[in-house]
C-alpha cells in the first residue's frame, strides 16, 4: 500500500497508480487528501491495520476510513509562493497579498483553500487554534505541529494546544520538509489533527 501527498498539490500520486497498474491486485495506492503529518496520520492508520495481520483490503480500507477523519490548517506570512505555484486561487491570493492580511488557509478535500484573512500573524495563529479545538471537541485526537524556520512559535502553538486539549497526546513537532517550506514560506505554522473514529466529527463523516 503506498499513502501519497494530496493529487490535487502534486503528481505523485498519479504517477504511484501509474507505477501499480502493472502490479494488479498486488499493490494498492491511496490519494491522503492531505499533507505532511496528515498524510502520516493517514500511513500510520493502515500500517498498525497492518501490524494486526489485515488483510491489503482491510488495510486500505482503514487508510480511507484515516482520510475522512484527518483535518490540516496553515497560516502563512504570505500567499506570493503558493500563487505562483499554482497551489492557491490567483484571486484569492492576490487579495491577501494586497490587503497585507495574514491568512489562515486548510485543505478541503485534498485543496489547499482560503479559510479566512485576519490582520496579523497571532490573530491568524488563535483562530487556526479556534478552528483545531472546534473539530477536536473532547476526542483524543493525534496532532501534529508543523513550522517553516520558527521553532519558538511551534513550541508556543503545541503549549496552547495542550492546554486547551487535554484529552489529546502531546502534539509532534517537526518542520515542514523542504518541497512544503519552499511553497508557503518562513514562518508558517501548521496543524494536521487525526480524529479518532468514535469522535462526533468522525461519525458525522460516516
Amino acid at each position: 500500500l503506498g499513502v501519497h501527498l494530496s493529487a490535487a498539490l502534486s503528481s505523485t500520486y498519479s504517477a504511484a497508480e501509474e507505477a501499480a497498474r502493472p502490479l494488479g491486485a498486488a499493490v494498492a495506492v491511496v490519494d491522503s487528501k492531505s499533507a505532511a503529518m496528515g498524510t502520516g496520520f493517514i500511513a500510520l492508520a493502515a500500517a498498525r491495520a497492518a501490524a494486526a495481520g489485515a488483510d491489503l483490503h482491510t488495510v486500505v480500507a482503514a487508510a480511507r476510513s484515516a482520510v475522512d477523519r484527518t483535518h490540516a490548517y496553515i497560516v502563512v506570512q504570505r500567499l506570493d509562493n503558493l500563487r505562483r505555484s499554482g497551489r492557491l486561487g490567483g484571486a484569492a491570493a492576490w487579495l491577501g497579498t494586497a490587503l497585507s492580511l495574514k491568512p489562515l488557509l486548510r485543505l478541503d478535500n485534498g485543496k489547499l483553500v482560503l479559510a479566512q484573512r485576519v490582520r496579523t500573524a497571532s490573530k491568524a495563529v488563535a483562530t487556526m487554534l479556534d478552528q483545531v479545538c472546534g473539530v477536536v471537541g473532547d476526542s483524543a485526537a493525534a496532532l501534529a505541529v508543523h513550522h517553516v524556520a520558527d521553532p519558538d512559535g511551534a513550541a508556543e502553538l503545541a503549549d496552547s494546544l495542550a492546554h486547551r486539549l487535554p484529552a489529546c497526546p502531546p502534539a509532534i513537532i517537526t518542520e515542514l520538509g523542504p518541497v512544503l517550506a519552499l511553497h508557503v514560506g518562513a514562518g508558517a505554522l501548521a496543524v494536521a489533527v487525526q480524529v479518532p473514529a468514535d469522535s462526533p466529527d468522525a461519525q458525522r463523516l460516516s
